[in-house]
């Protein structure tokens, strides 16, 4: 990694690779860009009760 990024959750640097968040855009269509590590990813996998298939998935 280039960069050292924190987790825009949890707020420890991220070690790995991780998740990006990209929110709604507002009306001037910008979006805000939120770095995610893998175990509050997987939270909010668990939070929403959501499933992705992907066949890159651990």
């Amino acid at each position: 990694m280039a960069i050292k990024p924190k987790c825009d959750i949890c707020d420890r640097f991220l070690t790995d690779y991780g998740a990006i968040l990209l929110s709604p855009p507002d009306k001037k269509s910008k979006v805000t860009k939120y770095h995610v590590c893998k175990a509050c990813f997987k939270d909010i996998l668990k939070v929403n009760k959501v499933t992705v298939k992907n066949k890159y998935k651990e």
